[in-house]
């Protein structure tokens, strides 16, 4: 047990030198089963209107989202009688005129 915990000095537990936690990033992948591309973007829906959303990635993991491979997103088809509302890379473009006072 004590060459699991990276202990070796022979005490118990390990003590804090003898231990290293590497930590690093982890790239999310597509939440489709057995799909191994990177997400890159983030389904939602809302049941009570019938509505999906497909976003450009969240920053962080939603329990109540799907991240999803370009390739499945493209290919997502909302069930019948569903408004599917592809919001990615929206170009937001002001009037001059409008900006003006």
């Amino acid at each position: 047990l004590r060459a699991a915990w990276g202990d070796v000095s022979g005490g118990y537990p390990p003590s804090q030198q003898a231990c290293s936690i590497t930590v690093f990033h982890m790239a999310r992948h597509c939440t489709r089963q057995g799909c191994v591309h990177p997400a890159a973007v983030t389904l939602t829906y809302q049941y009570a209107r019938s509505l999906v959303w497909l976003d450009n990635l969240a920053p962080e993991r939603d329990p109540h989202s799907y991240d999803l491979c370009t390739t499945h997103a493209d290919r997502t088809k909302p069930p019948t009688g569903w408004h599917l509302e592809d919001r990615r890379f929206r170009v937001h473009v002001y009037d001059a005129g409008r900006l003006a006072g």
